[in-house]
């Protein structure tokens, strides 16, 4: 890889992988550093890493570089939530019940729901960044998406007074 095709691959990759790391972490120095991280290695190992196989290469240290350092911190929770401006107090409501569904999912649910909702990744290529089958890609989000609508279900049964006192 060149010097030229490296600088198109962060012009084209460097706003995902941000998003994908403050989704996974929470925190913007430590997401802005995991982005830098992962952009560095690439540099290191550019000449055995192809323009087409770099954006898998990078989510893939990004995400194994972000566990590390959980380990190595030994965080066992999402850091603090990201302030994001909401309009409408159902808005706020449904935002709650989605943050809750999805801080119960498996790191792994979590990574594949990100890369096929969040971000856009076909089948394919969320399979290259996970190391894993076409059609196990495919069940993942399957299950991940009904376990989220399970989790989002219970929570709705369990509190919806809570949900009403919001509204008055």
């Amino acid at each position: 890889m060149t010097t030229s095709e490296y600088n198109i691959i962060i012009d084209q990759s460097a706003d995902r992988l941000l998003r994908y790391a403050l989704k996974l972490t929470r925190e913007m120095s430590w997401a802005q550093d995991l982005v830098q991280e992962s952009f560095a290695k690439l540099w290191v190992n550019r000449s055995k890493v192809t323009t087409d196989h770099a954006p898998p290469f990078l989510y893939k240290v990004l995400y194994n570089k972000m566990i590390d350092d959980r380990r190595k911190n030994s965080r066992t929770q999402l850091l603090e939530k990201l302030p994001e401006p909401v309009t409408h107090r159902q808005d706020l409501e449904h935002k709650d019940l989605l943050e809750k569904a999805f801080d119960q999912l498996k790191e792994t649910e979590k990574q594949i729901i990100m890369l096929r909702d969040w971000e856009g990744y076909s089948y394919e290529e969320i399979g290259k960044i996970m190391d894993l089958k076409e059609s196990s890609v495919k069940v993942g989000i399957f299950r991940a998406r009904k376990k989220m609508q399970s989790i989002i279900t219970k929570l709705n049964q369990e509190s919806p007074a809570h949900y009403e006192n919001h509204k008055a």
